[in-house]
């Protein structure tokens, strides 16, 4: 049951909480929602876009429309990425001791954290495709900061739970 990896943490197979299996299908749906958003509305955008946004939210960098592809392949690349980790929690930090004792539960938990934040990037992503997509458009300004602000405080809340909850567990 127990294989040596890292450090001597146990390799342990901890099937899918159902709580695991609706934030995958959220961030699936962040995926399918960037990429819809893209479809419908390229045949709309100028050929120059604004591709980078200052701190109050107002686009104050140019280029050309293909930049929102990338944006697109850069999500769903974390996306893999952060999926693929979470079928390796042994090789995560961790701020407690992994043993034999806490290793189910330290996994578990790392999982669902990593599973959290990837669906909040996933989302941030494409929310900035769509804000992006607006202000193209020229029915918005820029970027809504407050939407932004709440993003961070997420990422973040998220993250010092789950240190939070670690030590609790370690």
């Amino acid at each position: 049951m127990f294989r040596s990896y890292k450090k001597g943490r146990p390799v342990l197979k901890i099937p899918r909480s159902r709580l695991e299996i609706i934030i995958e299908v959220i961030a699936v749906l962040g995926i399918l929602a960037h990429a819809l958003l893209l479809i419908h509305y390229w045949p709309a955008l100028p050929d120059v876009i604004p591709t980078h946004f200052g701190i109050s939210g107002e686009a104050d960098g140019w280029g050309s429309k293909s930049s929102l592809v990338l944006l697109l392949a850069v999500n769903i690349g974390l996306y893999l990425m952060m999926t693929v980790l979470n079928f390796f929690p042994q090789t995560f930090n961790y701020i407690v001791e992994i043993t034999e004792k806490n290793a189910r539960e330290q996994y578990y938990y790392a999982r669902l954290m990593m599973n959290f934040v990837k669906v909040e990037i996933v989302w941030i992503f494409a929310y900035i495709e769509w804000g992006t997509i607006q202000v193209a458009l020229g029915k918005a300004s820029g970027l809504d900061g407050t939407v932004m602000l709440s993003f961070i405080i997420a990422m973040t809340v998220t993250t010092l739970y789950f240190i939070w909850r670690s030590y609790g567990i370690g």
